[in-house]
């Protein structure tokens, strides 16, 4: 490994590139993404650790092609088949040694499962904090990370920073940034790992949990403009015509009428659909935190100062009931 000096590690942006079925998880390119907003013009370099394991740790062509055009300038490369499946302890152990060893002065992390456990069990040992579910980030004049995400249930946001621990850890959902084209020629910096790894640590049974969830291209949300359980089947109807998922807003979820699967916000799901179609959803600001990666909107409610109306690009102000009788439901 090639440490930065002290004086280039303030100023370096570290990226958890997330192994992902061969390759680096959708959200990790979309942090290398941010990563590579946040460091233009400010003096910042970026790098990215990526941890593969497996019988076949090594890189595939295709998973080293898109490494190398992840757009950050070193990516460091932890592989041992010990890696796979994903052990909280053993993961740690190889973020905190490449953290330790180039002393990043941001450390940016996917808010997947994996990246959830790993972002607080390390920021113990390193005596800094962590902000979850960042929906935006930027650098103030002097180069803090600010660190933007809703509290106190949506109602206002929170510009969090850490003035002095060091990395400052944040984690961001999939959707909320947009990766772009890949960019640049990584390099890629093998690291031993042979001492990192405990010979005491071994699997003795691994279970396969699948969501089944798949992102839609089209979806049809459904808001508290709603008002009686029975008449979703309409809109189900409706969005089957469309060929689009049926999701909702917290309000529906909280009535009890559809599951929190379905929910859009940063308490359900972040969603990136080509066409988002909204009926009845107000827009608060948890919901539309989940929808930021929309890339046409289309929204339709009654009260002209929704918030949901001002982003999106196809507006109507009319009853929901109303749109879906204009199309025979």
């Amino acid at each position: 490994m090639i440490p930065y000096t002290k004086s280039e590690a303030e100023k370096l942006i570290l990226v958890l590139l997330q192994s992902y079925a061969g390759g680096a998880h959708p959200i990790s390119l979309e942090l290398a993404g941010a990563a590579r907003r946040l460091a233009a013009g400010r003096g910042f370099k970026t790098a990215g650790v990526f941890i593969a394991g497996g019988r076949r740790p090594e890189l595939s062509a295709a998973a080293e092609a898109q490494l190398r055009g992840c757009g950050l300038e070193e990516v460091y490369l932890y592989q041992d088949e010990r890696f796979h499946p994903f052990i909280p302890e053993l993961h740690a152990a190889a973020l905190l040694h490449c953290i330790e060893t180039l002393r990043p002065g941001i450390f940016l992390v996917g808010a997947t499962p994996e990246g959830r456990c790993l972002a607080p069990s390390l920021a113990v040992p390193l005596e800094t904090g962590v902000t979850a579910d960042c929906t935006e980030l930027s650098l103030d004049a002097g180069g803090l990370l600010i660190q933007t995400r809703p509290a106190f249930g949506g109602g206002l946001m929170a510009r969090i920073v850490t003035p002095e621990a060091r990395p400052q850890i944040a984690t961001v959902r999939y959707g909320i940034f947009r990766g772009g084209e890949a960019a640049g020629n990584a390099r890629l910096l093998p690291v031993e790992t042979g001492r990192l790894l405990s010979p005491q640590t071994r699997v003795e049974e691994i279970t396969a949990i699948s969501t089944g969830e798949k992102e839609a291209d089209y979806v049809l949300a459904l808001g508290g403009g709603i008002r009686a359980r029975e008449d979703i089947g309409i809109f189900r109807r409706m969005g089957g015509a469309m060929g689009a998922a049926l999701m909702c807003s917290r309000s529906l979820v909280e009535r009890g009428w559809l599951p929190q699967n379905l929910q859009i916000g940063l308490s359900g799901r972040c969603i990136a659909p080509r066409l988002l179609v909204t009926l009845g959803v107000s827009g608060s600001v948890q919901f539309m935190a989940g929808i930021q990666g929309a890339k046409k909107i289309c929204a339709v409610n009654t009260d002209p100062d929704a918030p949901i109306l001002r982003v999106a690009d196809v507006p109507l102000i009319c009853d929901l009931y109303q749109a879906a009788k204009a199309y025979g439901y």
